[in-house]
Parts: C-alpha cells; structure tokens; sequence
C-alpha cells in the first residue's frame, strides 16, 4: 500500500519533466512560457485537493514541481543548443578561421547520407513506424510516451495506403541501389584523383543503419568520419537527422571517433550544371522557353523555420542561381511537396500550384525536383504519378518531370570537391593546431 505523501510529489515530478521542455521551446516570460508553469501549478493544486494532502507537504510537492520543471528546461535547452550549432556549421562562407585538423586520407571513412527507403513492400510498414518515432521529424506532445503509440496508429491508418503507393514503383523503394551506385561513383572519383579515403553510406530508417555504419568504421579502424549528406539543402530534420543519429551511434559503439565538419555544395558550379543538363534533357529538343518552369522541393512544417533552418533559403538560392544560369525571368516558380498532418507546412504546396497555372492557361510544364538527388517514391510516384494525374485533369496537356541527377558527372564532382574541400592538406597542420591547444 503506498503513500499518497509520497506518490503526490513524485507524479509531480515526472509530469513537470514533459511541462518544463514545453516551456524551453519558448521565450522566458512570454505568454507561452508562463502557460506551461502555471500548467505545473494547476497540476499540483488539483492532486494536493484531489488526494487531500496536508498543506505541511505543500513546499515538498512545489519543490517536485521546480525540479521537474528546471530538468525538462535544462534537457531541452541543452538539446537546442547542439541543434543550433549542428544548423550553424551548415552555413558557408562566415570568414571563421578553420580549426579542423588534416588528417591522412587513409584514416578517413566517408559516409553518404540519407533517409533511406523500404527494398520491398515488407519493408514499408517497420519504415514507416521508424520515421514517425524520430522526435526530430515528427513533433509530438509527451512525445516519449505518446509518440510509439502515434507511430503505430499511423502505420495501421496509412500502412496499406503506403504499401499500394510503393506497389506503383516497383514494390519498393530504388533508394538502397541508387545510393550504393552513388557510393560507388564517389568512390572511383575519389580514386581517379589519387585520394585513398574509404567510402560508405548510412540511412535513417533502413538499412544500413546508424549502428550498422559506425560498426563498419570501428571494424575498418578509422579515426574519422566525413559525413557529406545527399540532401543539399540542409535541415534540422534531413540532415540534422542524419548527423544527430550517426553521431548517437557513434557514442554508443565508437566514441574515439572523431567528426569532421562538412562543406556544402548546393551552390556548387557542378552541382547546378547537372539540374540544367536534365532541364534540356527533359525537352527533348523542345524549346525550353515553351515550357513552365516549376521546382519543387520537400516540404517542412513552418515550426522549423521559426527554429532558424535554412533549408527554404538555401533552396531558393540554388533555383536562383539555375534561373541565372538558364537567364529566365519569368514563366518558372517554386511550391513544395509531401506536406503531411495538420501543422501547417511551406507553401505554396504543389497540387495548390498545378491548379493555379492551368487555371493561366499553362499548357506545356517541367517540374524540376530541386531537393532530391535520388528518383523514389516522391519523384516516381507522387510527381509523375499522382501529380500527373492531377495536372492533367486540371488541363495541362504537357507535363514532365526532370529526371534525378543520380550519378550525373556534376553531381559526383561537386560531392568530391566537397569532400576535398572539407579535408586539410598534411598532418603537419594537425600537430600544429593540436600544439596550440586545439581539440578534436
């Protein structure tokens, strides 16, 4: 039989855990903030009169609910402030003295990295519930006790849904074959240039995972990780993803492994070319200027960008500068793709789009799918199937999509440069560096 004196104050501590994140999310003192320590109030006042405890334990079970509270707080602020430095190290160009050692390329293994994808339709149901699980994806109050139970009512609602979308493409994801031949790709050029460095890759939600990539690292007997994301555009919830994962991993089962700090290549002169070999590609001799220029991109709930991502930025940048390079003004536009729940999300979104310009009498388009370097089920199936299917009912006799850049020479250039970029030139420079107190 046990005490009310003492289960009071203890529920009230593990609830305020949970109260005290929500309350990090926001700025002190604001509205919101002050919402969620009254909620703990509340809480606490409505167990001390339901259980009738004696005002005596009033400044015990309070002080549950501050320790609770400053807990959650701390757990949550100190998970942003990774996250903030993780989102900072993608911007370029900030004129920071580099403080990343040079390393023998022999003690380098670099990992490509993606969400990955079900092989088979077996596979969707247990991809699927591991998306909708990762709290960096899918935001979710109580989320460490809620979250599995929202992953598994998702899969029951949209499992058989998901299944048929991937039945349409083959039976499964092409993601696993596309990224090893990208590997693969990386790999020669690499080798071609007269660089040693050893080439994997590591998905999310499929294999390899996390555990299985490290695992490969620490058997390999590498002292470093290159991690180069094939989602160009980073996000908190792409990219960060990946890295938050890889490097969870790595101190599970590798924690002597160091992690160098990638460049990016979205702007990359390669990079951009390769979207304008498969613009022309897709006109089939065609003039470019009859055709409607629309790119699309992922989409991302509107909860990131007040987080400070970049990913829509930086996505707007890489279209200016194809448009530059294409000198177009005019007949092209920008909309966002596979917005799913009831958040809000970036718009505008792609069917709000197709609609719009048949509704202007565009005829003739070419979506260019501007944030995926890989065909799979958001290229083959959503764009040119179900898209299609709408623009075409709507009116659009003509309706194209680019192929993926895939292993396209650009793509595969601009990959290594940036994996050369990210490298130093000798370990000289490393002792230097380590000699004047620098730590890696």
């Amino acid at each position: 039989m046990f005490s009310s004196n003492l289960f009071i104050p203890f529920s009230i501590f593990l609830i305020n855990i949970p109260l005290g994140n929500f309350r990090a999310q926001y700025p002190k003192f604001s509205f919101q903030w002050w919402g969620w320590f009254y909620a703990g109030v509340f809480l606490l006042i409505f167990l001390s009169l339901f259980f009738k405890i004696k005002m005596l334990y009033l400044p015990f079970n309070f002080a549950a609910m501050m320790t609770g509270q400053l807990l959650g707080d701390l757990g949550k602020r100190k998970q942003m402030t990774l996250e903030d430095h993780e989102t900072m190290e993608q911007i370029s160009n900030l004129r920071l003295p580099d403080p990343r050692p040079a390393v023998c390329d022999s003690e380098i293994m670099v990992a490509l990295l993606n969400m990955g994808g079900p092989k088979t339709n077996g596979e969707v149901r247990g991809f699927l519930k591991r998306i909708f699980c990762d709290e960096l994806i899918i935001r979710f109050p109580f989320a460490f006790i809620l979250q599995p139970l929202f992953a598994k009512l998702i899969v029951f609602l949209r499992g058989k849904a998901t299944e048929h979308r991937y039945q349409l493409i083959g039976g499964g994801s092409p993601i696993f074959n596309s990224t090893l031949k990208q590997t693969n790709a990386v790999r020669a050029e690499l080798k071609k240039r007269g660089r040693e460095a050893a080439v994997t890759f590591s998905f999310n939600y499929s294999e390899p995972y996390p555990e299985d990539t490290i695992a490969e690292i620490k058997k390999a007997g590498k002292k470093y990780i290159l991690p180069i994301s094939l989602y160009p555009h980073y996000s908190k919830a792409t990219t960060g993803s990946n890295l938050h994962h890889l490097k969870k991993a790595a101190s599970r089962i590798y924690p002597e492994v160091n992690f160098l700090e990638p460049k990016s290549y979205y702007l990359h002169d390669a990079y951009i070319s390769a979207f304008l070999d498969r613009i022309q590609e897709s006109t089939n001799g065609e003039s470019l200027e009859d055709f409607y220029l629309l790119f699309s991109a992922h989409g991302l709930p509107l909860y990131f960008l007040a987080e400070g991502d970049p990913y829509p930025f930086e996505i707007v940048q890489s279209v200016t500068k194809i448009l530059d390079r294409l000198n177009r003004k005019d007949n092209w536009t920008l909309s966002y793709q596979s917005a799913v729940g009831p958040m809000q999300w970036l718009k505008p979104s792609m069917e709000e789009m197709l609609k719009a310009l048949a509704r202007r009498g565009v005829k003739k388009i070419i979506i260019v799918p501007i944030s995926f370097v890989t065909d799979h089920i958001e290229t083959l199936c959503e764009i040119d199937i179900e898209y299609r299917a709408l623009a075409e009912k709507a009116g659009i006799l003509d309706f194209r999509m680019t192929r993926a850049l895939e292993c396209h020479p650009g793509f595969i250039t601009a990959v290594v440069d940036c994996i050369e970029a990210s490298l130093a030139d000798s370990l000289k420079n490393e002792r230097e560096l380590i000699s004047r107190g620098h730590k890696f």
